[in-house]
């Protein structure tokens, strides 16, 4: 498993922005958003493209166009609906699935509810949005759940991610083609599970308590 920190003022700035609790709903979404195309920038690197010519006004030129089959992003419901837009401005040509998980606030063991997924993801790359990297559950289901259907090459792009859940993942993905993107790792969980210092819940910041 590779982790990669986007260390960056602009991606610190705008977390120093999430973090405070009396950035507003409409603010927050448009942070995530800023923060997301970040990001996506660090956790597109390795996208895979091919060869092509196109006529300049002037001559031919050589250059790169995103390879087929296309990348597919996968934001995992509700709170990585949050990061979508900024990632499908960073890479349009993507196709987009969905995946429903929840956590069980006493188990902390993550659920499945929905999901939208091409049967086969055989040669796909694919990207998991997911703002919060807290014990790992989620997005070591979500990982498992590509993988199940063929995916051999995932990346995981979260704002924030604690020790242990980074930990979680490593052991849970031993062996496995997985590249994780953060704008920050903090200091711990607390014993219910949420980061510290964090931003709390990053779902009911970006919608509400619904």
């Amino acid at each position: 498993m590779r982790v990669h920190v986007a260390d960056h003022p602009l991606i610190t700035h705008k977390l120093t922005v999430l973090r405070d609790q009396t950035t507003p709903s409409p603010l927050f979404r448009s942070l995530v958003e800023e923060l997301m195309t970040l990001l996506a920038y660090e956790g597109t690197r390795g996208v895979r493209v091919e060869a092509v010519t196109v006529q300049t006004p002037v001559s031919p030129a050589q250059g790169v166009r995103i390879s087929d089959p296309k990348p597919l992003v996968v934001p995992i419901l509700r709170a990585g609906l949050g990061m979508l837009e900024g990632m499908v401005k960073m890479l349009p040509t993507a196709e987009v699935g969905f995946l429903g998980m929840a956590r069980n606030e006493e188990t902390l063991e993550p659920t499945t509810y929905a999901e939208r997924l091409p049967d086969d993801l055989s040669d796909r790359q694919c990207f998991v949005l997911d703002p919060m990297l807290a014990t790992g559950g989620s997005l070591i289901a979500a990982i498992n759940f590509l993988f199940a259907r063929g995916a051999t090459d995932v990346t995981a792009i979260c704002i924030l991610a604690a020790p242990e859940g980074l930990a979680a993942v490593e052991k849970a993905l031993a062996g496995r083609e997985v590249t994780i993107i953060l704008g920050a790792v903090d200091e711990r969980l607390d014993e219910h599970g949420y980061i510290v210092p964090g931003l709390g819940d990053a779902g009911d910041r970006l919608y509400g308590l619904v």
